[in-house]
């Protein structure tokens, strides 16, 4: 084979990176995805928290205590 008639396993990166535009949308479109695939699940939270009784969250000032506590190693 010679090397036109030969193709390149890559020509689609470098027409991709040889295209501004084309770069900025594809960068635009990885990081609205990945930014949706992080956030999206923070909103149904609440609906896989199982709620247990007799227990409540800890204040901000008892969770700043307890990340003391342990970063002092006195839970060993």
């Amino acid at each position: 084979m010679t090397s036109a008639t030969k193709k390149e396993p890559f020509s689609g990166h470098k027409k991709l990176e040889r295209n501004v535009t084309l770069l900025g949308v594809a960068a635009f479109a990885a990081v609205t995805i990945g930014g949706i695939v992080e956030i999206a699940p923070l909103f149904w939270i609440d609906n896989t928290i199982e709620k247990v009784e007799g227990m409540r969250p800890y204040t901000p000032l008892e969770q700043a205590g307890r990340d003391i506590y342990i970063r002092e190693g006195c839970y060993l």
